[in-house]
């Protein structure tokens, strides 16, 4: 895997601190190169920890295809790991209403 790829982590920490952003970023919307979807994925709560800030609702977790998009409400949804940790749609507009309805959800 490449290195580069990981990099974006350390980054979003390094930026909200010298930024002083707040609140903090839940999640980072990327294009997937080696199958050209998108992908959202959310922000750790440190640098060296595996637990997200905000992660995927758990509706949403472990599902595929159309029963995530039917369950999210959202078009394209290709799938959310069960952790939900990260997801991913077909589209970029797909992945960022993913990302902002993961937001507004409790």
């Amino acid at each position: 895997m490449n290195i580069m790829f990981w990099q974006w982590k350390l980054h979003i920490f390094e930026l909200e601190k010298e930024l002083k952003i707040t609140p903090s970023i839940k999640y980072v919307v990327y294009a997937d190169d080696r199958s050209e979807k998108w992908r959202l994925q959310a922000v750790a709560v440190g640098p060296d920890k595996f637990d997200s800030r905000k992660p995927l609702p758990p509706s949403w977790r472990g599902l595929n295809d159309d029963e995530l998009s039917q369950v999210s409400g959202i078009s394209g949804c290709t799938f959310v790991h069960i952790s939900g940790f990260i997801g991913g749609n077909r589209t970029y507009d797909g992945a960022l209403a993913m990302a902002r309805t993961s937001l507004m959800l409790a």
